[in-house]
């Protein structure tokens, strides 16, 4: 085991000599910081005067969230957000609309920060509630209500995604474990994440196929198969080296990079709110799950590097299979793009949607990963991030033993 070490080291200093892997990790790098800090960028301006930086307003609203007078979705949280926006129509709204507005914005938009920062995620909770089921009075929901349109939005989305009577059974009895009122507070920095996580793993799924590629395909046009073939280790250790360096590759690097990511998150929005429901932010509205946001955090987290692994191992077969590591890149890149494509294509048909749902990209998705579709084992039911990890564990198995067996059997001329 030893030696399979040593080889995994020459491995990867033969990946960090070529050009195209620092220029990819550059690029993914270069996106990783953009996608969260390009946001921040910049200043807001109201009829031609600055009101305040987005970083700012960023700020504002992350303050206003961990600061709250009241922090549960019940009767007195809706009361005090009807008295907040009364409050701040009849002394503050002048300051941004009217005669005294000119020169006083800056202050006006703070106001506006802290009397509406606190409802904007509550109103957008309610505005996604009326899309599915319309006739909601937004500015008159109350505790009862709210939870009440949850319900029968919940309704209307499982005859939407035509599940089984076993499948909503289960949903249901998932969502009566939900504590109510729902805990409430600073949930945008999960919401940041779980909406910017996806592209920047695809993204790192892309440089990981470039990188990769060359892994077996290299040696062929390089003609350097037969020497490796015919060296000591050629047939059995060195190629093992291969498999554990593209692996450990693609653990190391997304866990790296989204380490990064989210300590972007943690910089500008805070990830105070671990503990709330999944359901108080826009991304697990839909979900019936009993977890807290850190827990779909690492639900996400985790399917991200396992199928950024899988994507790794995927690639390396490619590799073994094919002799040009453009055609291995051509390939890899159709694998990682096309559930992007096909998910919502094939919704309405059951076994193509668990087909392309379980594909490692859709594994980054954390909706696709939670997704209300469920495998029924006897009287059990299980989610995609509890099946499709243990599914991947089989199939990086088996593609590594048969890329091992591909190129080991390889007549090199």
């Amino acid at each position: 085991m030893r030696e399979v070490f040593t080889l995994a080291g020459y491995e990867y200093q033969k990946i960090f000599k070529r050009r195209s892997t620092w220029i990819a990790l550059f690029l993914v790098l270069l996106w990783t910081l953009f996608s969260v800090f390009g946001v921040v960028f910049g200043d807001f301006y109201m009829e031609g005067e600055k009101v305040a930086s987005h970083y700012q307003m960023a700020q504002m609203e992350r303050e206003a969230l961990e600061h709250l007078e009241i922090k549960e979705l019940n009767q007195k949280f809706f009361q005090k957000q009807k008295e907040d926006l009364k409050a701040f129509s009849k002394e503050y709204r002048g300051l941004l609309f009217g005669e005294k507005a000119p020169g006083r914005r800056a202050e006006g938009w703070k106001k506006y920060y802290e009397y509406y920062a606190p409802y904007d995620n509550l109103g957008t909770l309610l505005a996604m509630m009326d899309n599915q089921i319309g006739g909601i009075e937004m500015e008159e929901a109350g505790e009862k209500d709210f939870y009440q349109y949850r319900d029968i939005m919940l309704e209307k989305v499982f005859e939407g995604e035509k599940l089984s009577d076993g499948e909503i059974d289960f949903h249901r009895k998932e969502n009566e474990k939900i504590k109510t009122p729902y805990a409430y507070g600073n949930m945008i920095g999960y919401d940041n994440v779980f909406r910017m996580i996806t592209p920047n793993c695809i993204f790192l799924a892309f440089a990981a196929a470039i990188i990769l590629a060359p892994m077996f395909a290299g040696e062929y046009t390089s003609n350097m198969d037969a020497l490796v073939l015919s060296s000591r280790f050629g047939k059995n250790r060195l190629i093992i080296a291969k498999l554990l360096t593209g692996i450990s590759f693609g653990l190391f690097s997304s866990l790296c990079f989204l380490g990064i990511f989210l300590l972007e998150i943690q910089t500008i929005y805070g990830l105070s709110g671990w503990n709330l429901p999944v359901q108080v932010c826009v991304s697990g509205i839909y979900l019936t799950l009993p977890i807290t946001l850190l827990e779909l955090l690492g639900i996400a987290v985790g399917c991200c590097t396992i199928a950024i692994c899988m994507t790794a191992v995927a690639v390396m077969f490619c590799s073994a299979r094919m002799k040009s590591p453009f055609g291995v890149v051509i390939v890899s890149f159709a694998f990682i793009s096309a559930p992007i494509f096909l998910v919502s294509m094939v919704a309405d048909y059951r076994i193509l949607f668990m087909i392309v749902n379980s594909l490692p990209t859709s594994m980054m998705y954390p909706a696709g990963a939670a997704s209300h579709q469920l495998v029924s084992v006897g009287n059990h039911y299980f989610y995609f991030f509890q099946w499709v990890p243990v599914v991947y564990l089989c199939l990086m198995t088996g593609l590594s033993w048969w890329s091992y067996r591909i190129f080991r059997n390889h007549q090199a001329r």
